[in-house]
């Protein structure tokens, strides 16, 4: 296993880990570390790929995956995490899948082949792992969303309904290649929802810190509706022993700027957590009085989807390059 694979699979390695931790806890509450080590143990990294500590290592990136997977499902209701930080399996967890989840995998079911609603209700009960709960509730309100997006969609004409069956729309938000490798790998950012620009930031940041030469010693995605105006949290360090809180607030956006307002919330947020840096990224650009807001505060900067891409390729992280070209990961998206 490589840090490469696990940054061109996340998603499916978090889901991995997720169920990887209900079995740990399954009958039996546990200490966070042990949970941690259990995870590890069944990782399936070999010996020499675990006994690599260093900070860029495939071992570290994977145990900060660990952290993620504890940290959703602590927020999601499927844990539960004491003030001793014993964590408990709470049974029966309802799956929740949100509309910015739903919509992309909706799309990209029917990009090739047309489908009936009832089988594409299925393979999303099935991809988002609904059928492993113990109750039906949240199949049901999975076929609610997926009922009325599915009526959405045709409305705005990313979808066609033909014979009973959906097919991709003449308005469709699957990427038409744009001229640019940036406009490309923004647009595919922005294709997949919000949900996702939380994690691949998490993941960008923590590559970066790690390619800086710091220490990364968590780094969990904390975004929802009670997130508190913070998605993400890093905690790093220097070599010297220097350590940062660093809270990051993520605006994926097609067209519109972030606002003045949207940063002043942030920076709220970032003095309310005693943060020591603060970043707030966007796939799009600051409004004027925005960027002069964040010039003004000390620690906090923002990154706008130029400067983003530029992280990307240094980082490698969603963008690949041959003898100096650079190119969209395709596959890191899920498009091959």
């Amino acid at each position: 296993m490589t840090t490469e694979e696990l940054r061109t699979d996340y998603g499916l390695y978090l889901k991995k880990i997720k169920s990887d931790i209900r079995d740990i806890l399954d009958g039996k509450d546990q200490k966070r570390k042990d949970v941690l080590d259990k995870a590890m143990a069944l990782s399936g990294l070999t010996k020499e790929e675990l006994s690599d500590r260093s900070a860029s290592g495939v071992s570290s990136m994977y145990r900060s995956i660990i952290g993620t997977a504890l940290a959703k499902m602590q927020k999601y209701g499927d844990i539960r995490i004491d003030a001793g930080g014993m964590v408990s399996l709470i049974k029966s967890p309802l799956i929740i899948v949100k509309e910015a989840e739903l919509a992309p995998y909706l799309m990209d079911r029917v990009k090739d082949n047309a489908i009936t609603k009832d089988e594409l209700i299925s393979s999303a009960v099935n991809y988002f792992g609904l059928k492993e709960t113990e109750t039906t509730a949240d199949e049901k309100a999975m076929e609610r969303l997926a009922s009325r997006l599915l009526g959405d969609l045709v409305k705005r004409g990313k979808l066609r309904y033909v014979g009973g069956r959906y097919t991709i729309g003449s308005d469709s938000i699957v990427i038409k290649r744009p001229g640019s490798v940036y406009e490309e790998f923004i647009a595919f950012l922005n294709s997949k929802g919000g949900e996702f620009f939380e994690s691949y930031s998490a993941m960008l940041l923590e590559s970066y810190y790690r390619f800086a030469g710091m220490k990364v010693s968590s780094c969990n995605v904390i975004g929802g509706s009670d997130d508190g105006g913070i998605d993400v949290m890093l905690c790093v360090s220097d070599w010297l022993g220097f350590s940062d809180k660093v809270l990051v607030q993520c605006k994926q956006k097609s067209n519109l700027n972030v606002t003045l307002k949207e940063v002043k919330e942030f920076v709220g947020a970032f003095y309310v957590e005693k943060g020591t840096r603060g970043i707030i990224m966007t796939t799009s650009r600051f409004h004027r009085d925005a960027a002069t807001l964040i010039n003004s505060v000390d620690n906090v900067i923002g990154i706008d989807g130029i400067k983003l891409y530029e992280i990307a390729k240094h980082c490698l992280c969603g963008i690949n390059e041959e003898n100096g070209v650079y190119s969209v990961d395709y596959s890191f998206f899920g498009l091959r």
